[in-house]
């Protein structure tokens, strides 16, 4: 345990070493966060387990975690590579091996260092345990595995257990004539065939599709992971974005969303309607990898009526414990409640300050633009499967830059009299406020209580409100929704998630942003494994509606 937070404090003097004297002393504030981040972390009193459970204890020491939370660091991929043609239909095969490699390792943006990127280098792309198999020919139709039912497929249709048919075909090739041992991968990735949409039946014109986590899950057990099933479209393939978006479907990873727009989160991969270039995964996602942690938790403990509680955060591309954690909900740490958010409102916000800083991570177009963003997600596990919602982008004070649509700097939760607020932004830090109104209303209605009631930066007489009668009082708000309607706990097969993306890729296609150069040391090439036959994943989806989720 020492060591865990020797390491964790290791990392945040690293990061302040750059930090001197500022107008508002961000240097005093990060010293004094660090200071109780250690107390808290050395007074950390959790009952002991054992098995998987403890490991997970113990890797999550450093943190700053709730006893209920459930964590792993996301393994490092080994994936299984098949190219198909599919009996000469559609476009032929969209790659050739050398092609794939490309992606994977070599061309200046590679999916490896994507994931050593984004990860924090805590989760990588195995490339000494990766496989690429093809192009293979596959027949127009075929018999399904036993474990489904041994029905027939076909090529010129995506839908029911087909796709697991046309994966149980190529892993019967793998490993009864190139002898493959399949159970080194923990990730099955095919590579349809061009224009396969142009051979299969309706709705089967997209991008990708992967399953939720791995297949035959046990969602309360990281340790327990399989592999997973990953289909990537002959025309959308070579996208880096598309691989880390579908594993991250992989990795337990929903989409991330707007309240408005599904995948309409800027920040995030798992969105995609929005921004500029490639990036990496909103920050309550990246806890859910184990990527990091918040740097600042707060609870109903920490907040009090009428009084803004000031936290500072690391930009994410500088530090992985970036974020705020803001948990309103039950069992956060809370004995009595005077924090004045009302009973109603047990949402969990997560604040982070992204900047545009690298190949792998372009929000905006130009280097240094910056936002902060407030997600919502209800999450406290790494299989959780309600979605993240992007709730607002701030605009910070004093940023190098910010993006042109990004004009408030304060954001009111709905339904939580809760107002966050981006101060300001100094030398890599952004500045923080948080506080709880005194009511619905968005006025100062008590000019002699010496505290801040409509949480808008000024208390009593320096608020105007004070100084000329207020209009009536805005009504209640509505409690905050939910972000998801799904179970936490996840306690459910793997669905597959078709993603409808493509024409919105081939529109995008054109404007992506150049890939500067990325030198990575060499990589040992892939080796010839040895044979085991497994089987191909269990039980019949069905299908739901929205988003064409099959479901286990």
């Amino acid at each position: 345990m020492l060591l865990l937070l020797l390491l964790a404090a290791s990392w945040h003097s690293l990061s302040l070493n750059g930090v001197g004297a500022s107008p508002t002393d961000v240097r005093r504030q990060l010293q004094q966060q660090l200071s109780e981040r250690k107390r808290l972390l050395n007074d950390g009193d959790t009952p002991q387990e054992s098995g998987w459970r403890r490991r997970i204890q113990q890797s999550s020491l450093s943190e700053l975690d709730f006893p209920t939370d459930l964590r792993w660091t996301a393994p490092a991929l080994k994936p299984v590579i098949f190219i198909v043609n599919m009996c000469n239909k559609g476009g032929g095969a969209a790659a050739s091996r050398d092609d794939v490699w490309r992606i994977l390792r070599d061309s200046p943006t590679n999916l490896a260092g994507y994931y050593d990127t984004c990860s924090y280098n805590r989760t990588a792309l195995d490339l000494s345990n990766t496989l690429v198999i093809g192009p293979l020919q596959l027949p127009c139709n075929g018999t399904n595995s036993p474990s489904m039912g041994s029905g027939p497929w076909t090529v010129t249709s995506c839908h029911g257990t087909n796709p697991y048919g046309w994966f149980y075909w190529a892993e019967q090739y793998a490993v009864n004539t190139l002898k493959v041992n399949l159970s080194t991968y923990n990730h099955r990735v095919m590579i349809m065939p061009k224009l396969h949409q142009t051979f299969m039946e309706e709705d089967c014109g997209w991008a990708g599709i992967s399953t939720t986590g791995s297949v035959n899950p046990m969602p309360h057990n990281p340790y327990a992971y399989r592999y997973s099933y990953t289909w990537l479209a002959g025309d959308m393939w070579s996208s880096p974005w598309l691989w880390f978006h579908e594993l991250g479907h992989a990795l337990w990873l929903q989409h991330a969303n707007t309240p408005a727009q599904e995948y309409g989160d800027i920040a995030s991969s798992m969105g995609g309607l929005k921004g500029y270039g490639l990036r990496c995964y909103n920050a309550p996602q990246n806890w859910q990898l184990g990527w990091g942690s918040p740097f600042v938790v707060l609870t109903r403990n920490e907040l009090r009526p009428g009084v803004t509680v000031k936290r500072v955060i690391p930009a994410a591309h500088l530090d992985p414990d970036h974020s705020i954690r803001i948990a309103l909900g039950p069992g956060a740490g809370q004995a009595s409640d005077v924090s004045g958010v009302p009973a109603n409102c047990t949402t969990q916000l997560w604040v982070s300050y992204r900047a545009s800083s690298s190949v792998y991570d372009m929000l905006w177009k130009d280097l240094g633009t910056s936002a902060a963003f407030v997600h919502q997600w209800e999450g406290t596990s790494f299989s959780a499967s309600p979605e993240p919602i992007e709730l607002a982008s701030l605009k910070v004070p004093y940023a190098t830059k910010t993006p042109s649509d990004v004009q408030s700097s304060s954001y009111t939760v709905d339904g939580c009299r809760l107002v966050i607020s981006a101060l300001e932004v100094w030398d890599g830090y952004a500045s923080f406020g948080v506080c709880v109104k005194t009511s619905d209303s968005g006025y100062e209605t008590n000019c002699h209580d010496g505290i801040d009631d409509d949480c808008d930066g000024l208390i009593d007489a320096k608020d105007p409100d004070c100084r000329q009668p207020p209009g009536k009082n805005l009504p209640p708000q509505q409690p905050i929704s939910k972000a998801s309607t799904s179970s936490d706990d996840a306690d459910q097969e793997p669905g597959l998630i078709y993603e409808g993306l493509m024409q919105v890729m081939l529109r995008t296609r054109q404007n992506s942003p150049p890939s500067p150069p990325s030198p990575r040391p060499p990589h040992p090439p892939p080796k010839p494994k040895t044979t085991v036959k497994v089987k191909a994943a269990a039980s019949i989806p069905t299908v739901a509606t929205g988003r064409r989720q099959l479901r286990q």
